[in-house]
Formats: structure tokens, sequence, C-alpha cells
């Protein structure tokens, strides 16, 4: 399985955590001239020239209260990941914290699995032989994220990326114009900062409420 196949598979997974509250689907058309577009607008709004190729499903979750031990369970494994493929700690906690609330037992409405939203295929091609297993699903989207570290040099487009696909974030020079793919990053980038001193310091013991 080559590197953008894996991107595909890791980019299928990440787009739909079961719940309450939706993000837009994302469709696939091709012009008349063949050119190919992605958009978060149905059929009726780009026209009858593009034909309707696949419609990616955007992610929905339920909000829940998240305690302290909840939030904070996997610190260690995310450390020993973070340290060895050269990640920030709190950009992978942001990361399963947008896509799983720290579930490890989260499935999509595609399949994906885990804290960190593995696609089977994806899981496979990273060595992850059982993605319900806390440490291996963690090492798995870390090691992704890393790969996606050495593609962009911006936060913004490694995330775009890990929600959108590589493809994505080069065709349109950045974030995609996708409103899932941008709410996201803003998260994630949110998440992010609110774990920066996590790590060096902890947060203490109080009740926080989940929010993506």
């Amino acid at each position: 399985m080559n590197k953008r196949t894996l991107l595909a598979l890791m980019v299928s997974g990440t787009l739909g955590v079961t719940g309450t509250v939706c993000a837009s689907d994302i469709y696939k058309y091709r012009a008349a001239d063949g050119t190919i577009l992605f958009t978060d607008q149905p059929q009726e709004r780009v026209g009858r020239d593009h034909t309707l190729l696949s419609v990616r499903k955007g992610w929905s979750y339920t909000p829940r209260a998240l305690t302290a031990t909840e939030r904070d369970r996997y610190d260690s494994m995310i450390s020993l990941a973070a340290s060895r493929f050269d990640v920030e700690p709190a950009l992978v906690k942001a990361v399963i914290h947008a896509e799983s609330l720290f579930d490890p037992k989260a499935i999509s409405r595609v399949g994906a699995q885990g804290l960190m939203q593995l696609m089977p295929e994806t899981a496979t091609y990273l060595k992850v032989s059982n993605p319900f297993d806390a440490r291996q699903n963690i090492f798995g989207g870390t090691q992704f994220l890393a790969y996606l570290k050495g593609k962009f040099s911006s936060l913004d487009d490694i995330l775009a990326a890990y929600n959108a696909g590589e493809g994505n974030v080069r065709r349109y020079g950045g974030i995609p114009p996708f409103k899932e793919t941008q709410a996201y990053v803003r998260k994630v980038k949110q998440l992010k900062q609110r774990y920066a001193g996590h790590f060096s310091k902890g947060m203490g013991e109080e009740e926080v409420v989940a929010a993506r």
C-alpha cells in the first residue's frame, strides 16, 4: 500500500464519529472537462454539469462531561509516542480529544476505530494489530502525524491533511474550503493550546466539559 493510499484511508476515518451533532458532508464531483471538484455543496448548488462521484460523510458526536481522570489517563502513552516520533504531546492529545473524546472503543460511521480513529486498512499498514488497544492506536496515529509533519510546514496544513487528505491540502494550497475541515483545524488548535503546559505541570483535578 503506497502513502497516497494510506492517506486516503486515514482521511476516510476522520469523518464519522457517531453522535447528535453533524458536520458538513464532502462531495466529490467531475466537471465536463474532467476537472475534479471537492466541496461541501450538494448537487443542486454546483449544477448538473458536474457528475457526483462520491459523498464523504461529516463526523458527528454527542457532547458529554469529561472528568480529569478520563482526560489524563493516556498521558504517559502520549508522551512516549510523541517522543518516539518527534511530535508535540499536546498535539497528539488534542487530536485524540477531537477524534474520539478519549474513548478507546470509539467507532465512526465509516468504521474508523479507537482513540485516533484509524481505519482498519490504515491500522494494518501502521502495524496496529488491535486498534482498540490504546497504546497501539496512539503510536499508530502519532506516526501518521509525524508523516504529515514531514510533508507540511504549518500546523494548519498538517491538521487539514489529517482530516481531509494530503491531496486536498495541496490542491487548494492550504486548508480546503470544507466547513468540517475548517472547524476541525480550529478545534484541534484550541485544544492543543489548552494542553500546551499539561505535560510539564499537570492541569489539576477539576472537571472539564468536552467540546469539539
